[in-house]
């Protein structure tokens, strides 16, 4: 049945390109607020301890890897006169507003049992808002370049998020106990103003979908036999594994390699900055040439980078700003490339009223995007604390050199490996089984 209304067959403006990417701000202050703030605030404010509060966490991580492939399947499967995704952001906005609340600004007394309950809820509604959003971005195009355009907007919104989450306890001169609630607001208010945008400016895609409905079984089953995203999701998972050890271990890195605790803050929002800046270029790049060759140029020049870092030492902070503010422009590539590849592969599997499967290719890659930032806690952590590196004091230099090989060596290593896959990326992605269409 038909259940898209309008199709849009010229560029985006401007302004839809800011509606568009705007709902991802709000979504990005939670996020930052959710890795840098929220754990310390309540395994030591509410004094509920690191120990509880990290298995809760993880808990939640491994929560995602279920819902996101279950609410992508759901949104795909939907049918009604806004489209398959409208109705699932109208759900998503209200609940991921309150679940935020309650989880940034707990009431007093809060324990375990209301960390429980109020991070459940914002996993879940997280999911309920971000899956079936992005999704609109893999299908409202059907210009190739577009996509990353798109794809860009988002990239630039979540690094404003990040950064206003980031800023507002130095802007406001808050503790983090009163930061949150601050940035709870934020984001019901921002989340509410995005929807509004999204749903006045963005068109619906006008499509048949001819095929009859499917299992979440069958549909895994349908997305993976596609060998252009079985290869694009493998070189994904690379790459995010070796960004996730060096992001996760770059405050170790400042503090015991760099011995300038003081700038954490600086040389983050540097990498930060520096992601979103970028963006035009990696866009410009795959214009020129292809999607594929910008993402191979980012991770060949993150790999160069990476060993330069491995030279930097104490007080070689003009050096380590400059390194990694080329570091953040990488990170920003293998966010938008991945994305806008992945929207060419779904978009043509799509033609023809074939079964849409957005909604659960995009939950896939977002699980093995949160299983790879289990990386530096399942492999480099063991390893630092088995050689007894300490981290807060002193460290020889052999316990310093197993730092620099988990943030630089290894990261370098998966790059490679990663370069190889990318290259196996096939350049022309079939609409149907029998019949071949290339994307240029």
């Amino acid at each position: 049945m038909a259940d898209m209304t309008d199709t849009q067959t010229s560029p985006f403006t401007w302004w839809q390109l800011f509606s568009y990417g705007f709902l991802t701000a709000p979504l990005a202050m939670g996020g930052f607020a959710l890795v840098m703030y929220i754990p310390t605030f309540y395994a030591v404010d509410l004094g509920l301890g690191l120990g509880l509060v990290g298995a809760v966490f993880v808990a939640g991580r491994l929560f995602d890897v279920v819902t996101d492939p279950l609410i992508g399947h759901l949104s795909d499967e939907t049918r009604s006169r806004l489209g398959a995704r409208k109705p699932w952001m109208l759900l998503g906005v209200p609940g991921f507003g309150i679940a935020a609340w309650l989880l940034l600004a707990p009431p007093e007394g809060a324990g375990l049992l209301y960390l429980l309950m109020a991070s459940g809820l914002y996993f879940l509604f997280y999911t309920v808002l971000d899956v079936p959003y992005s999704s609109t971005g893999l299908e409202i195009s059907p210009h190739v370049h577009e996509r990353s355009v798109l794809a860009s907007s988002k990239a630039g919104f979540q690094v404003v998020g990040a950064l206003f989450a980031a800023t507002v306890p130095a802007v406001l001169m808050l503790s983090i106990g009163d930061t949150l609630p601050v940035i709870a607001q934020t984001i019901m208010i921002a989340a509410t103003l995005g929807l509004i945008l999204f749903m006045h400016s963005m068109p619906e895609r006008n499509r048949i979908v001819t095929e009859p409905r499917a299992s979440l079984v069958k549909a895994i089953k349908m997305v993976w036999q596609s060998r252009p995203y079985r290869t694009l999701i493998s070189g994904f998972l690379i790459v995010q594994s070796a960004n996730a050890l060096t992001a996760g271990l770059m405050v170790l890195f400042i503090t015991h390699r760099l011995s300038a605790p003081s700038l954490i803050g600086l040389l983050m929002g540097l990498l930060l900055l520096s992601s979103a800046l970028f963006l035009p270029v990696w866009v410009w790049v795959s214009k020129r040439k292809s999607k594929q060759f910008a993402w191979s140029c980012s991770v060949v020049t993150c790999s160069v980078v990476l060993a330069a870092f491995a030279f930097v030492g104490e007080g070689n902070v003009i050096a380590a700003a400059i390194l990694a503010a080329i570091i953040g422009a990488c990170f920003g590539c293998d966010a938008v490339m991945p994305t806008s590849m992945l929207a060419d592969i779904v978009y043509k599997g799509e033609e023809g009223g074939r079964k849409r499967l957005g909604g659960l290719s995009l939950a896939v890659k977002n699980s093995v995007s949160k299983l790879a930032f289990v990386v530096p806690m399942g492999l480099a952590f063991p390893v630092l604390d088995l050689v007894g590196f300490q981290e807060q004091g002193q460290n020889s230099m052999p316990q310093l050199m197993v730092l620099v090989f988990f943030f630089s060596g290894v990261p370098i290593l998966l790059r490679l490996c990663a370069l190889y896959v990318i290259s196996r990326i096939p350049t022309s992605i079939p609409a149907t089984p029998e019949s071949p269409a290339t994307i240029t």
